[in-house]
């Protein structure tokens, strides 16, 4: 009844708080393109670059679970959130099936009500990310691990728990902790034949997608793990003053900030004390249960726990603090029974409604506010479409994706601030343009790439900086296509060939000048055919018969 009564009130939840708009990052459209290039081409490529290079970085599995969407003929982007919304629900649920085996019905519905309402799940809850699944899978392996033992119906209990651990690694790398807790459980509870068969089954798997990573020369997160800053990898990599200090960074970052800042939403000195006070209760029952029996789920939360440490601070988040929330609610609630019932038979109850009331009503207060903002994003995007909630500039960006899709040539590629979006608005391969104002930068890669186009847009200023740094600087190289966006400040540009560059300097005070370009830059009829009143992703009309 209580499952039933969680996954009826985490449907009502994640319904009341769903946004429609498409998320502006690449990983969403980046997912969006790969479970296309799955299901169009039968292959895992980086569709969305013009080099089409084997996809390294993210793991199959939910680009593999949006390809069987589109199968069935889902091709908006809510409907693909679908994924994300059902994943947010089952972790509710089975959050509270887990608990409820270690510390009863009311502490493990409070785990679960806490898991529900918290601000970061509701928040992932209506992207196109692959976290809410990789929660999912991962509490479904811890549960079922819990259930494992001699019995026959056990060992069925271990193979799911092993077989859910491995779907959650191939969903996101970072459940390689939860692969190497099992290991080491097994490994503990002199558990050879179970140790054996898992390594023989989820081994070759895990090989060969690392050699697939080394064969196509790419290293997946691990290349760009140790650099100081993987969005500047010429600062070089990490030392060990610079680990050290990335770890005392991240620490305070989650304990003070990203981890209640996913509970109860915002930040400030009340909600940097939440989070200490529920990471030392849940380390408290941590220790206590390592003391008793260590089971996967003690070995995985000081193994995941020290990955995000070690995680280079710009990637750090609320959105990574995920997998941790059941499990340091559960410890904590584990905790609070213990200590409070050494005073008094009745001080659990007393104590564990008090600080759940206490956490639940700023939960429920993030909440409304999201859901307030959801509901004013559904009416402005069935009026203005998908993109109207970002405002202007990223409907300019839009609408000059959508232009390019009708009318370059086949076999285009441009240079642009959000490669991964601009090809699924468009279906023109892209790659991002080069962080420099240096024109030969630019004509260089788009030389090597064979781009003939390039966006200088309004997204976040980098393209004004760098793409109207490059064009200030050496106007003479590019020509003009098209203007969008209500100030026509988005600007598709072409790339002139290098004969026909002409040397001449930029920076002109009154501005510079760049001639139109020739009729070879474009083949259809200068109309956008794209439908800013839809939800429906442009590159998937492709798999319409």
């Amino acid at each position: 009844m209580i499952p039933v009564l969680l996954a009826t009130l985490a449907s009502a939840v994640v319904l009341g708080a769903f946004n429609p708009a498409p998320h502006t990052g690449g990983d969403n459209a980046g997912y969006v393109a790969l479970g296309y290039s799955l299901l169009h081409d039968g292959s895992y490529t980086e569709i969305f670059d013009p080099a089409g290079a084997p996809h390294t970085k993210y793991p199959p599995v939910f680009p593999a679970l949006l390809a069987v969407l589109m199968a069935l003929g889902v091709r908006t982007w809510s409907g693909l959130k679908a994924v994300a919304a059902i994943s947010t629900v089952a972790a509710s649920v089975l959050a509270y099936l887990w608990a409820e085996r270690r510390v009863g019905r009311t502490w493990a519905f409070g785990v679960a009500l806490l898991v529900t309402l918290g601000s970061a799940s509701v928040y992932y809850s209506h992207w196109i990310l692959s976290d809410p699944t990789f929660v999912a899978l991962t509490l479904l392996s811890l549960w079922s691990l819990d259930r494992a033992d001699a019995s026959a119906v056990g060992r069925q209990w271990l193979a799911l728990g092993v077989a859910s651990a491995g779907l959650a690694y191939f969903t996101r790398s970072a459940g390689l902790p939860l692969l190497v807790a099992i290991g080491a459980w097994l490994a503990i509870g002199r558990r050879w034949r179970w140790l054996a068969a898992s390594a023989a089954g989820l081994g070759p798997l895990v090989l060969l997608w690392l050699l697939r990573a080394r064969g196509a020369g790419q290293g997946g997160y691990v290349s760009e793990f140790w650099l100081v800053d993987p969005y500047d990898p010429g600062l070089g990599r990490v030392g060990p003053i610079g680990l050290l200090g990335r770890v005392s960074s991240n620490f305070i970052g989650y304990v003070g900030t990203h981890l209640p800042g996913g509970i109860v939403g915002g930040r400030g000195p009340a909600v940097a004390a939440l989070g200490f006070l529920v990471v030392g209760l849940g380390l408290a029952g941590w220790a206590a249960a390592l003391r008793r029996k260590p089971g996967p789920v003690e070995l995985f939360l000081p193994l995941y726990g020290g990955l995000l440490l070690v995680w280079p601070v710009i990637w750090s988040g609320d959105r990574f603090a995920l997998p941790l929330y059941p499990v340091l609610f559960l410890y904590a609630a584990s905790a609070l029974s213990a200590g409070a019932r050494k005073l008094d038979r009745r001080a659990p109850g007393a104590l564990g409604a008090t600080l759940l009331f206490a956490v639940l009503l700023p939960q429920a207060r993030t909440y409304a506010g999201a859901a307030r903002e959801a509901t004013a994003c559904k009416t402005l995007a069935r009026a203005s479409g998908a993109f109207a909630c970002w405002g202007p500039r990223v409907g300019a960006f839009v609408a000059a994706a959508g232009w390019s899709g009708a009318n370059l040539p086949e076999g285009s590629a441009v240079l642009t601030r959000k490669p991964r979006l601009f090809f699924v608005l468009s279906g023109v391969p892209s790659r991002v343009f080069p962080f420099s104002d240096d024109p030969g930068s630019h004509a260089s890669l788009a030389d090597s790439l064979g781009a003939r186009y390039e966006l200088l847009d309004e997204w976040d200023g980098l393209a004004a900086r760098y793409v109207g740094g490059a064009v200030q600087r050496l106007p003479g190289a590019f020509c003009a296509l098209g203007a969008f966006g209500d100030s026509r400040r988005t600007q598709l540009l072409g790339v002139l060939p290098i004969e026909s560059r002409r040397p001449q300097p930029g920076g002109q005070p009154d501005g510079v000048r760049i001639p139109s370009c020739g009729g070879e830059y474009v083949v259809g009829d200068g109309t956008n055919p794209y439908d800013s009143g839809t939800s429906r992703i442009p590159l998937l009309e492709g798999l319409d018969p």
